[in-house]
């Protein structure tokens, strides 16, 4: 089977924000076998006798117009799914984007034959399962994924972070620097920075660190531990309401406070612990585990 990812309902910077997630869900689509395209500049949908076309959610009027005209032409969609359904709007309705979209999904969700979702909890699945077949997927392992093995200097920093710098994070961040009396302690790329530039940074530093960008916000980012793992780091996390099942491959922490003492330890023996969590994240998380039930419950 072929699948084509369409981003067109994003932005640029959107775009750019979903570049790992479609990478590694596209990268176990053909570990098992299929054809997989993702190109973020991709403007065409195929006909059903070409394949599957995959949308992430997000979606204005005018794109689901275009979905409705297509899917009149026979275009077959699956909807990927990133957030999380709530009382308030996606992610608690934080900010009235998340709102707005929560209330746009049903509308796309009538031309889906199947819609996938990353937020794990059977609360997930049945509010997506109103409007179409639902499965959850997660951002496992696939080979082709890892990157290139470069001989790496010693890292100069000890922990590392990228993405959105909110006014909790960067608390956080602040408070973790300030443990260690250093200078370089953490490294950041908290702009739109290329997955190459992002990944030569990140290799900068010992470990990851995974800091929820909310309080209220419990969903731990797969494609963040995806990709330090990927680049031969290991991922230390504060504590997650929704860890599973990345619980069973990084280390979380049961407080905040513990957070800041285990992340302490783990610049140390950083390499031994990427090989064990390595080892966990390939054996638990391959692409028949992610991604198989999910194309099984559509015939595929």
């Amino acid at each position: 089977m072929q699948f084509v990812f369409w981003l067109a309902n994003h932005s640029h910077a959107g775009q750019r924000s979903l570049e790992d997630v479609i990478m590694i869900m596209g990268a176990q689509l053909q570990a098992l076998g299929h054809r997989a395209v993702w190109k973020k500049d991709n403007q065409c949908f195929v006909t059903k006798e070409h394949g599957l076309n995959i949308l992430v959610e997000g979606f204005t009027d005018a794109s689901i117009n275009i979905m409705a005209d297509y899917h009149a032409q026979g275009a077959r969609f699956v909807i990927l799914a990133t957030e999380e359904p709530t009382p308030r709007g996606f992610n608690h309705g934080i900010d009235q984007e998340m709102v707005r979209r929560q209330q746009r999904f049903p509308e796309a969700a009538k031309y889906a034959e199947a819609i996938w979702h990353l937020v794990p909890g059977k609360h997930v699945t049945d509010w997506y399962g109103q409007f179409a077949p639902t499965a959850p997927v997660e951002l496992g392992y696939a080979h082709a994924l890892l990157r290139p093995r470069i001989t790496d200097c010693e890292p100069t920093y000890d922990f590392g972070f990228y993405g959105s710098l909110t006014r909790r994070r960067h608390q956080i961040l602040k408070r973790l620097a300030n443990r260690t009396g250093k200078h370089r302690a953490i490294r950041v790329v908290n702009d739109f920075a290329t997955q190459a530039e992002r990944d030569q940074a990140m290799r900068e530093a010992r470990v990851i660190v995974q800091i929820r960008k909310e309080e209220k916000m419990g969903l731990v980012s797969s494609s963040r531990c995806n990709t330090a793992l990927m680049i031969g780091r290991p991922v230390i996390a504060e504590p997650h309401e929704l860890s599973k099942p990345w619980d069973e491959v990084v280390r979380f922490s049961q407080s905040l406070e513990k957070f800041y003492d285990e992340a302490m330890i783990l610049r140390g023996p950083w390499r031994g612990i990427h090989r064990d969590q390595f080892d966990k994240f390939r054996d638990k998380l391959s692409p028949v585990a992610c991604v198989g039930p999910a194309l099984a419950q559509i015939g595929i």
